[in-house]
């Protein structure tokens, strides 16, 4: 009888445990951005090709998969090399999808959790251990002058370990070998082995899934919500690259036009010094000298600008040729998109709620906060533990007999209690509730104002998107308005006698200057056109959908 209970018993706590099993952490997100961020983690960080104090480290290796691009050199009247690069926007994204130090960083985020989220459901394996020890020694027996020695060596092992439902469980087998020199009627030598079984299950504070499973939970929340973090840079980076990209097409375009305006006031400026001993004054040949020297100033700065957007754009790409370390121009090759788009603002507002990563990141924490809510619950419950032990145990002067002893079974104890714990009031757990709620509601406020924000951003990008088009449609106007005007000019300048005076140049030149000035407003309305298309993507959570991109998603 006492062996059938024994093995009820081991049979149900192996049954026990290979139901609960292994607690997995949570599987790998199955998403193309998912595997994009394994890919980054295990690349980053990039090789550099110098150490921490050398200019090599400035200068990113080369990584496989992103070819080279070719470098043209040009040589001006005077001899003088350019180094040119041209660039398409598509190339642009693709190393900046590659070597990113802004995604490099992040993508250790979701990395890390993963590590947590398995520290977290580690807690549910099982643990075996041991011990064993050795005590000799020396003792005056009473009322005599003898003395006796004792030799005692023992060991025990065991496994236990944490169920989800908060069950705990040791079982341990160990051993005895007792030897003492006073040798009685009994043998000097015993030997004690036993076999023991503990479980103890909470069945009140402490005790079922939501409490303990709760870390784990969490844990993976976490997880996909730095996974959320690391698409919102992965997205902010790639817009970032279009904004660049367009700027620097823009930087370019406005230097070409300020180099013309230049060379239309050196014309200018010769035409009126031509003219001195004519019908030029000093006054004349000032302005259009001033006007020479503004537009080179200017020329000067635009320069300037043109190579701070090639920097920041180098920087962004992480690129083994197109890095802060490279001397040369980059030429954007993709040209600017003027079509109109259509854009229902409902359906915008729709991709948006679903898609955005700070309001995914939102729903992510208010469920957290509601299994906080459960964890806290529960241990605002009394502790209420019911447990429960047996062992058996065998004794002889043999090995053999000792164990005899244990299999038979006629030596077992058994051990069945209950343990109660409340404290009077319970304030620290009630504060500890009402905090996890009030944490919910708090995490539920931020998430109604994030997304009553990006709403408001999505609405201003699609008014952003129409009114640059039409701006842009004017702008087009007035350009081809000052361009008829100029050419009115050179035709009166071609059939009017007297149509070189000073004052006739000067007019001639505002008339380019206006024509240059409308040209740059309607880059600039193109510029702003394209950047607020990709802009309502970044908002609307949409840039990775853009086509054939997820496609350029390096993953293992």
């Amino acid at each position: 009888m006492k062996r059938t209970i024994l093995g009820c018993v081991i049979g149900i706590l192996w049954a026990v445990v290979g139901f609960h099993g292994c607690v997995k952490p949570g599987e790998l997100d199955p998403r193309v951005v998912a595997a994009y961020q394994r890919d980054m983690a295990a690349y980053a960080p990039s090789e550099r090709l110098g150490g921490a104090q050398e200019l090599g480290l400035l200068s990113p290796a080369p990584r496989e998969g992103v070819g080279p691009l070719k470098i043209e050199e040009n040589k001006d009247d005077k001899g003088n090399v350019t180094r040119v690069a041209r660039l398409s926007l598509e190339d642009a994204i693709l190393r900046a999808i590659a070597g990113s130090p802004s995604i490099q960083v992040v993508s250790f985020d979701p990395a890390i959790s993963r590590q947590e989220m398995i520290q977290a459901a580690a807690a549910f394996d099982v643990i075996v251990f041991g011990d064993a020890s050795y005590d000799q020694g020396t003792r005056q027996r009473y009322a005599t002058a003898l003395a006796s020695r004792t030799d005692e060596r023992s060991f025990r092992v065991g496994a236990r370990q944490l169920l989800q439902t908060g069950t705990r469980w040791e079982m341990t087998w160990g051993a005895t070998r007792d030897w003492d020199s006073r040798g009685l009627a009994t043998s000097a030598t015993k030997y004690e082995p036993t076999i023991g079984f503990e479980v103890a299950q909470p069945l009140l504070r402490g005790g079922w899934l939501d409490f303990n499973m709760g870390r784990l939970r969490i844990a993976r929340l976490a997880e996909k919500s730095q996974l959320e973090a690391f698409r919102s840079e992965v997205e902010g980076v790639i817009t970032e690259v279009y904004r660049l990209y367009w700027q620097l097409h823009q930087a370019r375009r406005d230097l070409d036009i300020q180099r013309r305006l230049v060379g239309w006031s050196q014309e200018t400026f010769k035409m009126v010094e031509g003219r001195v001993k004519l019908d030029a004054g000093i006054v004349q040949v000032k302005q259009a000298a001033s006007a020479l020297a503004s537009h080179k100033g200017s020329m000067v700065r635009l320069e300037k600008v043109v190579y701070d957007v090639q920097e920041q754009l180098a920087v962004l790409l992480g690129d083994p040729q197109y890095n802060v370390m490279g001397k040369f121009e980059i030429i954007p090759t993709t040209p600017l998109t003027d079509g109109a788009v259509v854009i229902n603002v409902a359906d915008q507002l729709l991709a948006a709620l679903k898609h955005n990563p700070t309001l995914a990141q939102g729903r992510l924490a208010i469920e957290a906060a509601g299994v906080q809510i459960k964890v806290a619950e529960n241990e605002l419950l009394p502790r209420l533990d019911l447990t429960a032990s047996t062992e058996l145990q065998g004794m002889g002067g043999s090995r053999d007999k000792a164990y005899r002893g244990l299999s038979s079974g006629d030596y077992a104890s058994y051990t069945v209690g209950i343990e109660f714990e409340h404290p009077i009031g319970n304030r620290a757990r009630e504060a500890a509730l009402r905090t996890r709620k009030l944490e919910r509601s708090k995490a539920i406020a931020g998430f109604q104002q994030n997304a009553d924000q990006i709403a408001a951003a999505v609405k201003e990008r699609v008014r952003q998107i129409q009114m640059t088009h039409k701006a842009l449609q004017y702008e087009r106007e007035a350009v081809a308005a000052y361009r008829a005007e100029l050419d009115g000019l050179e035709t009166i300048q071609k059939t009017r006698q007297g149509g070189m005076n000073p004052e006739f140049l000067e007019l001639k030149l505002r008339s380019r200057e206006r024509l240059a000035q409308a040209e740059r407003s309607e880059t600039q309305a193109m510029v702003d056109y394209n950047s607020a298309i990709i802009e309502l993507r970044r908002i609307t959570g949409t840039v990775l959908d853009l086509p054939g991109l997820k496609l350029s998603l390096p993953n293992k």
